[in-house]
């Protein structure tokens, strides 16, 4: 068996037009806001409602990999240390939403 390498973006990440992808995600007990700093992908993953505790919001910044693929700075132990995928995509209904470990968020606003 042989392990993928190391999830990381390329060394020349592409330019992406990260506008249509700003906006709020909720999933229960997180908030994700997404905005464009600069030309680049910023995020807040934001622990709410019965979570709210668990942790400070973690700020991550965005480099493309694909227009709708990033790799997420590491976050420390809520995630991992190096890069985390981040994958935009819609549901069957056209809503937006982000994938970060596996859960998926929808847009909603």
């Amino acid at each position: 068996m042989t392990m993928p390498d190391t999830f990381t973006p390329p060394a020349k990440p592409p330019v992406v037009d990260f506008a249509p992808l700003v906006g709020t995600y909720r999933r229960e007990g997180v908030i994700i806001t997404v905005t464009e700093r600069d030309g680049a992908g910023h995020m807040v993953y934001e622990f709410v409602d019965g979570m709210k505790d668990f942790s400070k919001p973690l700020e991550i910044e965005l480099v493309p990999v694909t227009e709708k693929v990033f790799a997420g700075t590491g976050v420390g132990a809520a995630f991992s240390e190096g890069y985390m995928p981040v994958i935009f995509s819609e549901l069957l209904d056209g809503t937006g939403c982000v994938y970060i470990g596996m859960r998926c968020g929808p847009k909603v606003a």
